[in-house]
């Protein structure tokens, strides 16, 4: 029985030590589920700090990125206008040149012909060769006048179908940019507003990514349909060019038909 009573008080000082060890490892009032929901909290919490400190900086990069698409935007719009300028001043420099020109070629012209019509009159002896020159030089500039109307519409036409081909041209373009800055700037409004919804960064970027792709692709296509200057100044000279043509063919008609009369009353001396 003592061998019995031994083996029981050992039994129970074992179980007595575990269950205190148990006790204590419990905390004595059943926390360790409490500790373990408190240490999933934390965890859950850090994951959710570094999953919003990664939207965060993606945000950030959306900003970033449109913040340099604006000033790229800026800068080819600078270049833009700078290169208009230029192109308007270089026409009006050169419209102006040569119409300087042509006024200068006429005066010369002028000058020359009033002193073929004195050295005219002056070979005239008889009253029908008076008659005649008077006659030739009437004719005469009445056919100038006519080319040079006929020559100075032409020109008209042509410089205002030029400048209108530039300013065409050059709204579209101010037009596609305008376009392509205010969509922009709506995928960016898109992303920041998605951003403070607290949605999924990885896919705002995402989404933000393909739009600006999408923009780059359709304004790529319309700068394609933009107006060409040179194909229309080409149409235009080859219009201008045939208005000339007709001119100065009229006038050589008239020309040559008062020269024959003219020599009428000037007989070829033998």
């Amino acid at each position: 029985m003592n061998k019995n009573y031994k083996k029981i008080a050992a039994l129970l000082v074992v179980s007595g030590t575990l269950f205190s060890t148990n006790v204590w490892a419990i905390g004595g009032d059943g926390t360790l589920g409490e500790n373990k929901t408190s240490r999933q909290a934390d965890i859950q919490q850090k994951k959710d700090d570094r999953t919003s400190e990664k939207n965060d900086n993606i945000c950030e990069k959306i900003s970033e990125r449109a913040e340099a698409f604006g000033q790229k935007m800026a800068e080819e719009e600078n270049r833009f206008q700078a290169r208009s300028q230029e192109r308007l001043a270089n026409w009006t420099t050169k419209k102006t040149e040569k119409e300087t020109a042509l006024s200068s070629n006429r005066a010369t012209w002028d000058t020359n012909r009033d002193a073929q019509f004195k050295a005219l009159k002056e070979r005239a002896q008889t009253e029908e060769q008076k008659k005649a020159v008077t006659d030739f030089e009437v004719k005469v500039r009445a056919a100038i006048e006519t080319r040079r109307t006929a020559m100075d519409s032409a020109i008209k036409t042509f410089q205002t179908g030029v400048e209108a081909a530039i300013k065409t041209r050059n709204g579209q373009v101010d037009q596609l940019l305008t376009n392509a800055k205010a969509a922009r700037q709506k995928l960016l409004d898109t992303a920041k507003a998605d951003c403070a919804a607290g949605k999924d960064a990885k896919t705002v970027m995402a989404t933000f990514r393909a739009g600006m792709q999408a923009n780059r692709e359709k304004a790529q296509s319309d700068k394609q349909n933009i107006t060409r200057v040179n194909t229309q100044v080409e149409a235009l000279i080859t219009t201008r060019k045939t208005a000339m043509d007709k001119a100065l063919t009229d006038f050589k008609a008239t020309m040559e038909k008062a020269r024959v009369e003219l020599k009428k009353a000037f007989p070829v001396e033998k």
